[in-house]
């Protein structure tokens, strides 16, 4: 990493009036060896004075549990500007933190990224672990670590909801959110929040421009040369656009000739070149109020015995001008046709109908061909041998895990265990009343195996275990999903399917991506490890 970056941001009157740094550091110990591996470390500088260091533990001596073998350690404590610097200088060069002088935390490969500005706006990721970038935004000075050797074990798609839990632990002591960030685990973060300025933006009534308002440090003796873009796009084109000159002035008018979709405003500071302000969004020309008069009478029913009331309202009637038709209406109307046809396209989102059978199994057929880099799981809770012939039997590469599981809720299985001789004497026919019904599970386990057990099958390449759920082990479900698990290279996806694969195209369903995999992934993972039993699994292969 360039060290000017450091000087650049941490001088006074650029991104603000630095005078300490908060360092916030999250670390694993072993338990055995006591050696310490970084976590996290975030250093965000603030402009109060410094005063000392005043080292504090967030946890308690022994800190969070992590399993068998670790611990998890929060501290934090605070460096003067020139303290920062050189801990800066020394990971640059060296790649050591250093504590008081003690440079033994283990740190993964970093790379020193060059510097970042971290807009504000709600949805962006890293904001999670930032402090309180609510305002103006932040840059960052960011390293990377590219190897996650040290904290493999929390990244083991295997043991996410290690990860997760950890998680809810640390946002008990701090506002810092790791399960959405596993990508920033191992990484040191310089945080330089912009402090110098905040702005507000509103339309001009005129509906060609905007308005932005201004407010300084009063610790600048001489404002800074900025510059002003603002720009107003529809459908990818920009149908208003300037950069100006800042007048030096609290209030500053800014004429673009249009504001009617999305608009976008950046202040730069033009020496050095730096941005001081973002706004992304749209201003609204009209609204809408509905009012309604409640009725004295509610309406009444009964659930389950007891008496339910709701209040009613009318209709109401509607205040404000009348939504008007204009050449934005016709866009976004033909800007949402061409987004459902592209979602169709990319199979993100698509409907089927009665006799859709062929066309619904070929785009699953498609999806698998296209993803299972990582593996594929399916979870049905009607799922069948034939439904994982017709799909992941498709997953091209070779040795990536497959993975099934179905349910079968109907017969529980007795808790009190059987030696193998006498469950497959009951596999017969033989036994008592519970051992009977426990045959009918393990008839139809039979079944689905007998069909994947077929002497024509080669099974080249194949890596699949199918399990089934019942009687005590996990629990029922119902939605049905295709997942495709992430790598440190590649995101997650999930698809929620609609309908049981053997009923794929049979009648209307919606086969669409969820925009939160990964939670998906960590219930099937869990609920997997709870069916790690004999007398769950239907069919494996390879057998050992």
């Amino acid at each position: 990493m360039n060290e000017s970056d450091f000087e650049i941001l941490i001088e006074n009157g650029n991104t603000g009036f630095y005078q300490s740094c908060e360092v916030t550091q999250f670390f694993i110990q072993d338990k055995e060896s006591k050696a310490v591996t970084n976590l996290f470390i975030l250093a965000s500088f603030e402009d109060k004075p410094f005063v000392d260091r005043n080292h504090s533990f967030l946890t308690s001596k022994k800190g969070i549990n992590i399993d068998d073998s670790y611990n998890l350690g929060i501290q934090r404590y605070y460096l003067s500007i020139d303290e920062t610097r050189e801990r800066f200088k020394t990971l640059n060069k060296d790649s050591e933190w250093n504590y008081n002088g003690d440079t033994s935390l283990k740190l993964g490969k970093l790379n020193g990224l060059t510097k970042q500005f971290i807009p504000s706006r709600e949805g962006q990721r890293i904001n999670h672990i930032l402090k309180n970038n609510f305002h103006n935004g932040s840059y960052i000075l960011e390293f990377f670590d590219e190897s996650k050797n040290h904290v493999d074990f929390l990244l083991d798609m295997k043991k996410i909801k290690l990860l997760n839990q950890l998680s809810e632990e640390i946002k008990k002591i701090v506002p810092i959110d790791l399960s959405v960030l596993r990508d920033r685990i191992g990484n040191i973060i310089f945080q330089f929040p912009i402090t110098t300025l905040n702005t507000r933006s509103k339309a001009l009534p005129t509906w060609d421009g905007v308005e932005l308002k201004f407010k300084w440090s009063n610790r600048f003796q001489m404002l800074p040369d900025c510059l002003i873009q603002v720009e107003s796009i529809i459908d990818k084109n920009y149908m208003g656009s300037t950069v100006v000159e800042y007048n030096l002035t609290e209030k500053q008018q800014i004429f673009i000739g249009n504001l009617d979709q999305v608009n976008h405003i950046k202040i730069w500071k033009k020496n050095p070149s730096l941005l001081l302000s973002t706004f992304d969004g749209t201003y609204i020309r009209e609204f809408h109020l509905n009012t309604g008069i409640i009725s004295h009478e509610p309406r009444i029913f009964e659930i389950a015995g007891k008496e339910q009331k709701v209040a009613v309202s009318s209709k109401g009637m509607t205040t404000g001008k009348k939504e008007s038709i204009n050449y934005t209406t016709y866009i976004n109307n033909t800007l949402y046709e061409a987004e459902k046809l592209n979602l169709e396209k990319t199979l993100s989102f698509k409907q089927y109908f009665k006799g859709d059978s062929k066309s619904a199994f070929e785009d699953i057929k498609t999806l698998v061909t296209r993803n299972d880099k990582n593996g594929v799981y399916l979870w049905d809770p009607y799922l069948t041998s034939e439904d994982i012939l017709r799909t992941l039997f498709f997953s091209p590469t070779n040795g990536v895990p497959l993975k099934a599981i179905k349910s079968n809720n109907d017969i529980p299985i007795p808790k009190k265990k059987i030696s193998p001789f006498k469950r497959w004497l009951n596999l017969l026919g033989f036994g008592n009343k519970k051992q009977r019904q426990t045959n009918s599970i393990a008839s139809k386990m039979i079944a689905e195996r007998s069909k994947l057990d077929n002497p024509i099958h080669n099974n080249y390449g194949i890596n699949l275990e199918f399990r089934m759920q019942h009687s005590q082990y996990g629990w029922t479900f119902h939605d049905r999903f295709l997942i495709f698990p992430g790598s440190k290279e590649t995101r997650p996806k999930v698809y929620s399917l609609g309908t049981s694969v053997n009923s794929l195209g049979f009648s209307h369903h919606i086969l669409q991506e969820i925009s939160h995999p990964q939670r998906v992934i960590d219930a099937f993972e869990e609920l997997w490890e709870k069916l790690n039993n004999e007398d769950c699994l239907i069919w494996k292969y390879p057998k050992n």
